[in-house]
């Protein structure tokens, strides 16, 4: 994007307040046809919609009922499912935000065994005191894998010798690799293998106070946490040991072994650890984009349909949900919850039916905009719809901090954006919108840097003339 054009929207925003948020001084001072913004190279291959909700006037209109791939706006669609049939019909039938609970196990018959039982929180975490992962929240941290251990063995009666462990990775079903993502996306770090029982969404080293923080993913999340429960449970019956002045008060067998297996019938639970509410999950997968994340929150959401919770229940669970708020839903094809398969296809209707429900206040999904990333506010808007003030000699907003709420996308070969705009003004509309900018090798078109400032000046338009377009 030309300078001259950001500093130019830049001096409109400051003028705008300057009278009291005036929109027609904004119109006045910026609002040329947007032609110019949809026809920039750095497009590529564009597709894109944007409707004025306050007048249901059609602004932006290119190629907006093709299909194109989604990369990670796709977590819109997800989360908007969990919303509609999970932290809604909780909210109204006044229970508790939905967890998943990690539970630890005996069987009264073999009392040496323990069993580990997962239930589907991916942010259960091994790191130590003073350590903390991505899932941390102030007031609201993860389960933690060393108080399970320590309590695990307090529980233990005197006298007991646990010798093996068995890990119940069995509450989500399927593969635990989805096909259509590349095998290198685990090793980037991009995302993980996805079990019933992980710890710290099987990073190999989750802890960002560690220089040696790794975002790479193991391939058996579910021995990763086994062996991880091993070793805090040896540190919590060495600690007991000590506190008795008597090592032979150890609970460990020497010899202790760790199994995959299904809890059986016979067993007790003696303790047990939530994670954080599902909302949380919400609100950092469409922040901070977390692929791992969102297909975790997908399996809840097809458990609480009744469909079988492993990767191929995605489509019917998007289509459940499209049926719900009555839009056609013909042109999705959801092949994961994430949006890193290249196979998934979606049409910026269809988006920007999605966000206009989302708009409605008297919707099931109207909380979905508020957990998604806004300008200013970091996330994956990081950084974005900033421009340098040459009165102030600083970067600025070009966008007011909470004027856009949006979520981003990038697989190879695609950038997209789509959410709400609340333009400025004393008569604010509300515009939903999607934006796909997609290489064309056959027309010589390309995308990369440059791009998402393409993007971004789109969205700027629309804030500033939207209006008046």
């Amino acid at each position: 994007m030309k300078k001259l054009g950001r500093a130019l929207i830049v001096a409109s925003v400051v003028a705008s307040l300057t009278l009291a948020g005036s929109g027609q001084a904004m119109a006045e001072t910026a609002c040329a046809p947007i032609a110019k913004e949809l026809k920039a190279p750095k497009l590529g291959k564009l597709y894109a919609y944007a409707v004025d909700l306050t007048t249901n006037k059609v602004l932006v209109n290119v190629r907006s009922n093709e299909q194109t791939p989604s990369a990670s706006v796709m977590k819109t669609i997800t989360n908007a499912a969990a919303i509609k049939f999970i932290v809604k019909p909780r909210e109204v039938a006044g229970l508790d935000p939905y967890v998943a609970t990690t539970t630890v196990l005996t069987i009264p018959a073999e009392p040496g065994t323990l069993i580990l039982r997962g239930g589907g929180d991916h942010t259960l975490t091994r790191v130590a005191a003073g350590a903390y992962t991505t899932y941390f929240l102030p007031n609201q941290h993860p389960a933690k894998l060393r108080e399970l251990a320590a309590a695990s063995i307090s529980a233990l009666p005197a006298g007991t010798v646990i010798n093996k462990i068995v890990l119940d990775d069995t509450f989500f079903k399927g593969l635990t690799w989805n096909p259509n993502h590349y095998a290198y996306s685990r090793t980037t770090g991009d995302i993980s293998p996805i079990t019933g029982l992980m710890i710290d969404a099987a990073r190999m080293n989750p802890d960002l106070t560690d220089v040696k923080y790794s975002g790479k993913r193991v391939k058996d999340p579910t021995i990763q946490a086994g062996y991880s429960f091993k070793e805090w449970l040896k540190t919590a019956d060495d600690a007991a040991a000590v506190l008795a002045n008597d090592p032979a008060v150890k609970k460990l067998s020497p010899n202790l072994i760790v199994v995959k297996g299904k809890t059986p019938a016979a067993a007790v639970p003696i303790v047990s650890k939530n994670s954080q509410p599902i909302t949380n999950w919400i609100t950092h997968a469409l922040k901070i984009s977390d692929n791992t994340e969102t297909e975790v929150i997908a399996r809840h959401t097809e458990l609480a349909l009744g469909l079988k919770n492993d990767y191929s229940s995605v489509q019917k669970m998007g289509n459940r949900l499209f049926a719900s708020l009555h839009v056609n839903y013909k042109k999705l094809v959801m092949k994961d919850a994430s949006g890193l398969a290249p196979t998934n296809r979606v049409t910026p209707q269809l988006l920007v039916a999605l966000m206009k429900s989302a708009a409605d206040p008297a919707s099931d999904i109207a909380s979905l905009t508020t957990y998604m990333a806004t300008s200013g506010d970091g996330g994956t808007l990081g950084g974005r719809f900033f421009a340098y003030n040459n009165t102030t000699k600083r970067n600025e907003l070009v966008i007011p901090r909470g004027s856009i709420r949006a979520k981003t996308g990038f697989i190879g070969g695609l950038y997209s954006l789509t959410g709400l705009i609340t333009t400025p003004g004393l008569e604010p509309h509300v515009i939903a919108f999607a934006i796909f900018a997609r290489s064309d090798a056959a027309h010589k078109k390309t995308v990369g840097y440059g791009t998402k400032d393409a993007i971004d000046a789109v969205v700027e338009k629309l804030y500033l003339c939207g209006p008046s377009l």
